[in-house]
């Protein structure tokens, strides 16, 4: 599947909401998938070859989408909260 072009960009009525991913898989074996990711808005498709690659698309696409809205969590959330006297063993 090639990217295919929008027919203009589609972009979310209410600023900050999540974008919209279409997910077809095509193969899966092993504990392992293979397919096609389509960014809604965007209108963009691509193929990944992992779950890990799927994944790491999604985040990407959330990232760009949110840039205006704040960061995603990380796992360098400790540094930011260690001079906040923040506890880290607490469960939300």
């Amino acid at each position: 599947m090639q990217n295919t072009p929008a027919m203009g960009k589609v972009t979310s009525a209410i600023p900050g909401t999540s974008p919209t991913f279409l997910i077809k898989v095509v193969y899966a074996e092993n504990f392992s998938i293979q397919g096609y990711i389509r960014w809604i808005e965007e209108g963009k498709s691509v193929p990944f070859r992992s779950y890990m690659e799927m994944l790491h698309l999604i985040q990407e696409g959330l990232y760009h989408s949110r840039k205006e809205t704040g960061r995603l969590r990380a796992w360098d959330l400790g540094e930011e909260t260690a001079g906040k006297g923040g506890n880290h063993s607490e469960v939300l």
